[in-house]
């Protein structure tokens, strides 16, 4: 099927569907390639990433339950 039969199709099945998941799905779909959201991240927030990244991969990590107990005593309620 060639790109201008399967986008032909495509506009037909969108135009006939009145399915509101199916058309928010769509919706979400180009929102999302159209959006480069590292791209808009400043720099200092992809160094943070990056370094984050880079430690995880070296198994420089600690648990969740570990990073919380600090903050054990705030959380009772």
């Amino acid at each position: 099927m060639s790109l201008s039969s399967t986008k032909l199709k495509l506009a037909r099945q969108l135009m006939d569907t009145n399915d509101t998941a199916i058309l928010n799905h769509i919706q979400a779909v180009f929102l999302t390639q159209s959006e480069d959201w590292w791209q808009q991240l400043p720099p200092e927030i992809k160094l943070s990433v990056n370094k984050s990244l880079k430690q995880s991969q070296k198994g420089e990590t600690i648990s969740h339950a570990d990073a919380m107990k600090p903050y054990k005593k705030w959380l009772k309620k």
